[in-house]
């Protein structure tokens, strides 16, 4: 980070997007390759909790409709600095879909591997762009696995969330954005759902960078939610232990957030410890339910693995640990398109009428 970096540098400059913190970015301007990313609407929300303002991080309004995107125009600008041959990754969708586009963007060539259970509109979105995409038959961890091995032989640069510095580089400017949409008053509460990390561990960056150049006076706390079936991280924390027992076969609806052995597990651990934050589970079916609400009286249509991050909070109001008078930001991750298998399930087949008045007064009258 830029020993100039003042809060001025945001006054003047013309961007208005991710990019207005370049002189925070380890990335030369010449090599900067963006879609328009960053600075996503910060969304009060009332009818899950009451007592508690809740603001939704809308990350899911970026080019490729995920956060995935901050991590993204970093890792590929620095690729296109240091002049690679090609950049690949392993993901369960969004971080995939969000490097190969950047990539089409910069003319990398771009290498993708995922889980052969990756959601069909991820994988029409990566093949899109032009990356070669490669379906694993296994776990996200049979995957890692593969392009381990793939990289290492063929010379790719690795852009996978869960190691590149980059990529953290990317996401800790999610901080940056909540505290300068609050006028640098930060909230109580930052809350994420976690797979990989990568999102909790760069807003935990954030934050520090934040509060040692003085813009803010004190860190909000962090708060890591995990699904029920693939929750290695949050069963740590609820144990009190140092160690992440991997998780063999994730099942969970939330596709994203099924990382058995998260590499920054021990990272989003020492973030909670750091700001007095905590981790909680939260169960399919509250995720779901908070998904139809989110969408039915809140007009907001988040990706499926993006939702644990409210339904933990609704959880943790029902326990008092969230108290009344309490601000709380969910970062909401990605785009309900990206998930129309789940949210099929969840909804009534429309009705469909002859082309006259009188077939719609028989369906009205139901």
């Amino acid at each position: 980070m830029h020993d100039e970096f003042g809060k001025s540098d945001l006054a003047t400059t013309k961007a208005r997007g991710l990019w207005r913190y370049a002189k925070a970015l380890p990335v030369r301007p010449e090599s900067i390759v963006t879609l328009g990313e960053g600075f996503t609407p910060l969304v009060e929300t009332r009818k899950l909790v009451r007592g508690v303002k809740l603001l939704a991080k809308l990350d899911y309004i970026m080019p490729t409709s995920s956060f995935k995107d901050r991590g993204s125009t970093v890792a590929v600008s620095k690729a296109k600095e240091l002049e690679v041959n090609a950049v690949a990754i392993d993901s369960t969708g969004n971080a995939a879909a969000s490097l190969s586009a950047y990539a089409a963007k910069a003319e990398i060539p771009c290498y993708v591997f995922v889980p052969s259970s990756t959601e069909p509109e991820k994988v029409v979105q990566m093949s899109a762009s032009g990356a070669k995409v490669i379906k694993v038959k296994g776990t996200r961890q049979d995957t890692h696995d593969v392009i381990e091995e793939a990289y290492r032989k063929y010379g790719w640069y690795y852009c996978g969330f869960m190691v590149s510095p980059y990529a953290i580089e990317g996401t800790k400017t999610i901080a940056y954005e909540i505290c300068e949409q609050l006028d640098w008053k930060p909230p109580d509460w930052v809350v994420f759902p976690v797979g990989t990390g990568s999102g909790i561990v760069g807003c935990a960056k954030g934050l520090q960078e934040l509060r040692k150049l003085g813009w803010i006076d004190r860190i909000p706390r962090l708060v890591c939610i995990q699904a029920e079936g693939c929750a290695p991280i949050s069963n740590a924390y609820k144990r009190g232990g140092e160690d992440i027992i991997p998780v063999k076969a994730p099942h969970t609806v939330a596709e994203g957030l099924a990382v058995g052995a998260p590499p920054k597990g021990s990272l989003v651990l020492e973030a909670l410890r750091k700001t007095g934050g905590l981790a909680e589970v939260v169960t399919d079916d509250e995720t779901i339910e908070c998904a139809k609400v989110l969408a039915a009286k809140e007009g907001l249509y988040a990706e499926i693995s993006a939702v644990p991050s409210i339904a933990g909070v609704v959880k943790l109001v029902k326990t008092d640990i969230i108290e009344r008078g309490d601000t709380v930001v969910c970062e909401l991750t990605g785009t309900g398109l990206k998930s129309s298998r789940e949210y099929s399930q969840m909804v009534q087949e429309p009705s469909e009428i002859e082309p006259n008045l009188e077939s719609l007064i028989h369906v009205l009258r139901g």
